[in-house]
């Protein structure tokens, strides 16, 4: 059998592009495959590219590695393709996608996934994806398209209508659930868990969330469904014992103790009978009682977006890391563990065919939650084959849970086909489906200012 041919679009990406060559050279069955790296940053994109030699060297992979700015030139016979892109400045624009509408009244949570913002950020982005699949369709038409972009399940609903192309959506948000499920059963474990303890998605608060998802992994077995950002757990269980430990997590989240452990999660928990997974940074996204100005829900729970400076530092130690290792002056060792994001994991199950289980996956809904619209993107456990990569059917969610995001599909089909096509009609309709907006005026204001503030972005709109 041939050696698989991967692309990553995006290679240059400091924190994604470190955890996927990781995972890639450190692949036993990977050894000897071809990898095309490709950014437009051209410096990043060199740094990156000489990481990934001192990977293939020091860690004997045997891995045919090539660099280019233009994408063709590296796509033809792909068997896999990954995308880690982002259009516009990444925490430039999203700040201007939460600041524009709150000048107007409308307070998001979170404004990446949903609200004013999310149709901002599936604007900016769905173009360059869509040019990307088209190149593919000619160039590699029978390649996995991996897509590890947000709006995940906007961007990979695109993919799936309007192309021909192979799509799984990818996401690393489920490890949130295991973290969350870990602090509660910790007892059980020996893990200990900080009086403080924060499991959001912010840089500054990793040093809670690393250990507890690392020993979450080690000891707990999660299955979970719904969708992107918004899936729910069906079944959380021992790893080494199969005990059921849905009724000891039901029972300690929801007594006093750990009462302020994500408490829009627990307070969710408790209205609707099942855990969601993704902590409240994402979960606020989805839900209509977050953005109240009189109860002032994200004072009662503690929302806020993402910290812009925590990820601009982020970044700055990643790239520091990389300059470090090609220079010599820190050991390639340091990266060796980092946390696969899949990558691997589905290359090698679909290509050697080895049944590999996946715990999370973005596919078409076809039967994979019953209860939710066909042709949707889901977010399912599966399997990667040799017959693709394929979720597992799910039982029904139940049916306010299903009916919350039906609602989110149904409103991000609409954004998907606005976006598309570039119909400004289309996205005030968009807008005034979403669960933050309550006037139509606004919504028009909010609509022509986010479209004139990204406009060099959004060829589709038209100037």
């Amino acid at each position: 059998m041939h050696a698989p041919k991967i692309v990553i679009l995006g290679a240059a990406s400091a924190v994604f592009g470190q955890r996927a060559l990781s995972a890639i050279f450190r692949s036993e069955r990977l050894r000897g495959c071809s990898l095309f790296l490709v950014d437009l940053d051209e410096p990043e994109l060199d740094w990156m590219t000489r990481l990934a030699q001192v990977m293939n060297s020091e860690w004997g992979s045997g891995i045919t590695i090539g660099s280019t700015t233009d994408r063709r030139s590296a796509l033809p016979d792909a068997d896999f393709v990954i995308a880690s892109v982002q259009v516009g400045p990444r925490e430039e624009v999203w700040e201007k996608d939460w600041r524009i509408p709150l000048e107007h009244g409308i307070r998001q949570p979170y404004a990446e996934n949903s609200g004013p913002g999310g149709l901002a950020h599936t604007a900016r982005n769905l173009p360059l994806i869509m040019d990307i699949v088209r190149d593919m369709e000619e160039l590699c038409p029978d390649a996995w398209f991996m897509n590890y972009v947000n709006p995940l399940i906007r961007l990979s609903l695109a993919v799936h209508r309007y192309s021909t192309i192979k799509v799984v959506g990818m996401c690393h948000q489920l490890l949130w659930g295991y973290a969350m499920a870990m602090a509660i059963l910790a007892e059980r474990y020996g893990v200990e868990v900080p009086p403080d303890v924060r499991i959001d998605t912010n840089h500054e608060h990793r040093h809670y969330r690393e250990p507890l998802m690392a020993a979450g992994l080690q000891y707990l077995d999660i299955k979970a469904a719904g969708i992107n950002h918004f899936s729910w757990v069906y079944d959380i269980r021992d790893r080494a014992t199969g005990e059921d430990l849905y009724p000891l997590l039901r029972e300690r989240w929801l007594s006093d103790g750990r009462a302020q452990l994500e408490p829009l999660s627990r307070e969710m928990f408790r209205v609707f009978g099942m855990m969601p997974t993704p902590s409240d940074s994402h979960l606020c996204e989805f839900l209509p009682w977050v953005h109240d100005p009189v109860t002032k829900p994200w004072e009662k729970y503690r929302l806020h977006t993402q910290s812009w400076k925590g990820n601009y530092r982020r970044r700055a130690e990643r790239r520091e890391v990389t300059r470090a290792i090609v220079e010599g002056s820190e050991p390639v060792e340091k990266l060796r563990n980092l946390r696969s994001e899949g990558v691997p994991e589905v290359i090698e199950g679909v290509h050697f065919d080895l049944n590999t289980y996946i715990h999370q996956l973005n596919l078409p809904n076809r039967g994979l939650i019953p209860n939710v619209q066909p042709d949707a993107i889901v977010e399912v456990p599966g399997v990667s084959s040799g017959l693709g990569v394929n979720g597992l059917s799910m039982p029904p969610l139940p049916e306010p849970i299903a009916e919350l995001c039906r609602r989110e599909l149904a409103y991000s089909s609409v954004v998907v086909d606005a976006c598309y096509h570039g119909d400004r009609d289309l996205a005030l309709q968009a807008l005034l489906l979403d669960p933050t907006v309550n006037d139509i005026d606004t919504a028009r204001t909010v609509l022509d200012r986010l479209l004139g503030e990204f406009a060099e972005y959004l060829p589709q709109f038209g100037r």
